[in-house]
């Protein structure tokens, strides 16, 4: 039960990180459009939101597993 509670926890980090990225991201892809920022931070970026969404899709399928729902 503690675990379950802690990987809900973990969940709710990981959705909070995805949409600060999500923003930041955003911000990148406007400022990119004016040729005033690197694509190596919009691509940083990307690559930490595609991390996020797989951690968040493996927490999602563990605790729905354990019969919790997830969302």
């Amino acid at each position: 039960m503690e675990r379950l509670k802690l990987l809900q926890k973990r969940l709710h980090v990981v959705k909070k990180q995805k949409e600060l990225l999500m923003l930041e991201e955003a911000k990148l892809i406007r400022v990119a459009r004016q040729k005033k920022a690197s694509m190596r931070e919009l691509a940083k970026v990307k690559k930490e939101k595609i991390a996020l969404m797989a951690e968040e899709a493996k927490l999602v399928r563990v605790l729905k597993q354990n019969g919790y729902p997830a969302i």
